[in-house]
């Protein structure tokens, strides 16, 4: 059996803003992530993962100094890279670290994979970008799993769960747990707990959410298996951890009750659904004819960023 503890933290973002010395500003917004990722590594955790933009760099991207946000990012990507690194290899567990960084001169908001030994050995860009974001970030083209040493997970990134397709991808292409970094909890709180089990439910896989406690409200940090049950749930706590040991190994048998499942040939539930699919009718899934959101040119950018800047449009 494959029993693994998986963890997730539901820290308090500091809402501080850069003075004159950036680094600090970065290490106080990393502060709480890095204690209670120690927590983590404390409960015996084999894998955690941290919230969304661990050094709260996005928030600066077009509303003050028009080089902070670009500077707050080339400073706080090593020190997060150095710190989870870090962290990882002395408790000998996985850390699914989301920050933002550059990669190939474009900047990414990304999850890096590191090891147990601190070694990063994958990462994930997020893919699915609202349009506020593609003001800073470039979106990821690819929708990776890794292999670790217990099995296969997958990482989905904030807006990136509100797309089914995208961890239904994931799990075909082996992902049994998804672990998302998220700062936000869809339009509303409800909803938000309804799409997490059900892309659970429909996938078969784990979920693993790492939520802050305040942004967006509420927090929820919890770990969801594949029958769309909440096993553990952090509620509105602050600055606290979830930890839950899971067995990759246990099946999802169709229920013993249901008639159906006495008929078909395969008796697990997750296997029977990826059988009966029909991609063939689905094709319009993959319709790149579609009308899609407009994102400003550059110069529709910067003509927008000076009125913002003079006041004249609000962007928070």
């Amino acid at each position: 059996m494959r029993k693994i503890k998986v963890a997730a933290i539901q820290p308090v973002m500091p809402h501080t803003r850069p003075g004159k010395d950036n680094t600090a500003y970065i290490r106080g917004q990393l502060s709480t992530t890095l204690e209670l990722l120690e927590q983590a590594g404390k409960a015996g955790a084999d894998i955690v993962t941290t919230c969304e933009d661990v050094a709260h760099v996005s928030n600066f991207g077009v509303d003050i100094d028009s080089d902070i946000f670009e500077t707050l990012v080339d400073l706080s990507a090593p020190i997060v890279e150095e710190e989870l690194a870090s962290i990882a290899k002395k408790y000998n567990m996985y850390i699914v670290g989301a920050y933002i960084t550059k990669r190939e001169g474009k900047i990414y908001n990304l999850a890096s994979i590191f090891d147990r030994q601190g070694n990063i050995v994958g990462e994930y860009r997020k893919t699915h970008l609202p349009v506020g974001e593609t003001w800073q970030t470039t979106p990821g083209e690819n929708l990776n799993v890794f292999e670790l040493d217990f099995g296969t997970i997958g990482v989905s990134i904030c807006y990136d769960m509100s797309f089914p397709e995208m961890i239904q991808t994931m799990a075909l292409k082996g992902a049994e747990v998804i672990f998302h970094p998220t700062f936000g909890y869809s339009l509303y709180e409800s909803i938000g707990e309804a799409i997490l089990r059900v892309r659970a439910f429909d996938s078969g896989v784990y979920i693993v959410t790492s939520k802050n406690a305040i942004y967006n409200a509420p927090g929820k940090s919890s770990v969801i298996d594949a029958w769309g049950h909440v096993m553990v749930d952090a509620g509105y706590a602050e600055n606290v951890i979830v930890v839950q040991e899971i067995d990759l190994d246990v099946k999802k048998p169709q229920p013993p009750w249901f008639f159906n499942g006495a008929l078909t040939a395969e008796p697990e539930a997750t296997l029977r659904l990826r059988k009966e699919r029909r991609p063939e009718l689905y094709g319009e899934l993959s319709n790149t004819d579609i009308e899609r959101v407009r994102i400003p040119t550059e110069e529709e950018k910067l003509r927008l960023l000076g009125d913002i800047r003079q006041g004249k449009i609000r962007w928070h």
